[in-house]
Parts: structure tokens; sequence; C-alpha cells
């Protein structure tokens, strides 16, 4: 037998994307994305998200009282953009559940981001933002006031929870992923809340450059959490393996064919969590950012949602 050699650079790559992948998709990940619901009510497409939402919904006989019913009598509601949107859809899913049609899964939003955890103070003061938002539906100035003081307690328990990871060594995926929800939820109380006042935005626009200045602090630290916290190397036996052990639990390995007992070793730890970084999390390198660039225009955004069918 030869010496070892290199293994070719598509077979790393290959390797490498099983790897970061399965880590991605495991168990222990508990995934740092922006909940696909805030998402969808975010963007400068919201009130057509609604809309379409709307007609899947009053394709049902009924819909239409049900719905006048659930938004306490009115037939057209103001500022249904952007986490207006986002409560209407809430209203529309409770009145689709109860029609039996499939709904997007807007209610279930907190449920997704911070599980059944106790005590939450960040799920608490978005809860209670979004029933205070329904409450006073139609109510701008009201809702005015409401988003002025949960916004600012919001904001001190972001600080509270980014400094439990930075500052007190609490880092991990859960944790990032409920700051990082909350961190995009404020913003987007801002944008709201200078919709409501006809202002410009401005105080969004510097949240959302704190908070991407935030992240990538938070995820330089993240990374060197996730590389500690990884170990990669071969498994030989009947066949060859590269296993990857998270928090010492295997959770995937990639088999190997004959051909690979002649390189020299696994890919590296380090490789697999920049490659992890650059694929499936490269978002995070530009999402505030993004958002900040589109604040001029969300709060110049207003709609109008109508309870009539218009079919």
């Amino acid at each position: 037998m030869g010496q070892p050699q290199s293994m070719p650079p598509e077979q790393r790559l290959a390797m490498l994307d099983v790897l970061s992948g399965g880590l991605f998709a495991s168990d222990e990940w508990q995934g740092i994305e922006i909940d696909s619901s805030l998402l969808s009510y975010s963007g400068l497409n919201s009130y057509d998200v609604l809309d379409s939402y709307r007609d899947q919904v009053f394709d049902v006989p009924g819909a239409i009282e049900k719905l006048g019913a659930a938004l306490a009598g009115f037939k057209a509601v103001p500022n249904a953009v952007g986490l207006g949107a986002l409560i209407i859809s809430m209203i529309l899913e409770s009145v689709g559940k109860s029609l039996g049609k499939q709904t997007m899964g807007t209610a279930e939003m907190l449920q997704r981001v911070f599980a059944e955890e106790k005590g939450n103070e960040v799920r608490d003061l978005m809860e209670e933002y979004l029933k205070r938002l329904r409450i006073n539906l139609g109510k701008p100035q009201l809702q005015l006031a409401e988003t002025r003081q949960i916004e600012r307690d919001l904001s001190a328990q972001l600080t509270r929870l980014k400094n439990s990871m930075m500052v007190d060594g609490h880092m991990d995926s859960r944790l990032l992923k409920q700051w990082v929800n909350g961190a995009a939820f404020h913003t987007q109380m801002l944008i709201h809340q200078a919709r409501l006042e006809g202002a410009d935005g401005s105080r969004a626009v510097q949240a959302a450059g704190i908070y991407q200045r935030q992240l990538n602090d938070t995820m330089h630290r993240f990374k060197y959490y996730m590389i500690g916290n990884t170990l990669i190397e071969r498994c030989d036996g009947f066949w060859v393996y590269c296993c990857l052990y998270f928090r010492k639990w295997e959770y995937f390995n990639y088999p190997t064919t004959e051909a690979l007992k002649e390189y020299v070793e696994c890919v590296t730890e380090t490789e697999v969590i920049e490659h992890l970084f650059s694929k499936q999390i490269s978002w995070t390198k530009s999402y505030f950012s993004d958002l900040a660039a589109n604040i001029p225009t969300l709060v110049r955004q207003n709609a109008t949602f109508q309870i009539q069918n218009r079919h």
C-alpha cells in the first residue's frame, strides 16, 4: 500500500456538505433562523401575503361572518402591513381553523421560537404586544401608546438576553434563536411605530444597524462555541467512516468508500462549522442591514384590510 493521499477537493466538499447539513438538520441544532411567519410579514409584500391568505379562508361559506365577528365588527382595518398584517393573519387563522381550513401556522410563531420554555420575558412581552395590537385593532392612537411602552421593555430584555450569551457565557443556539427573533420583532415594532406617527423610521434604521453589529459579534462567538463542541474523527471498522459528534453525542457519519482508506484524514471541525456558516446560516451577515435599507419604504406603506368578499 502506498503513502496516504490528500483527499480530492470534490470529495472534501461532498463530505463538508453532508456533515454540515447533517448537523444543521439534527435535533441538537435548535435553528437560529428568523421565524417564517415573522419573515412573511416583515417584507415589502406583507399585505400581498395577507391578501392571498384572506382569499384562501374566504373560499369557505360563512367565513365573512365569522371574520367580521372576530374583528369586533370592523369591515375595514387600517395599517394592515407589517405587524398589522401579522395580527390580522392570526385572526384569519383562528377563523380558518374553525372552518377546517389549512393554516399558515402564524399563531404558533412564539411556540416555534420559544418552545415550552417557562418564565421567558422576551416571549411574554412579544405575546403581550400581539394581544394589545388585537385589542386595539383599528385604534391607531391606542396602538401607538402600547407600542411606545412595550418596545422599551422588550429592548431592555433583549439586552439582558444578549449579555447572558456574550458576558455570562450561556451561549447556545436556543438562546441565540430567541434573541435574533426578538430583535427582528423589536425592529418591526419600531417600524410600526413610525407608521403610526408618520415618522421617517430613523429610529428603526438605527436599531437595525445596532442589531446587525450585535448579531455579527454574537455569531463570531457562536462559531467558536460550535467548533469547541464538535468532534470529527475516523471510525474504522468493516467500513470507514468520518463520524461527527456534537456535545459528545454521535449524530451522523459520512460513510466512505474503500478507496477513501487511502486518504490522510477526515475534514476538520473548523472546516465543517465554517462551511455551515457560509451555507446554511449566511443570512446572518446581512439580515438587519437589508432590513434597514427597506425601512424608508416600509414606514410609508399603508393598506386597509377589507372584510367584504371581492369575488
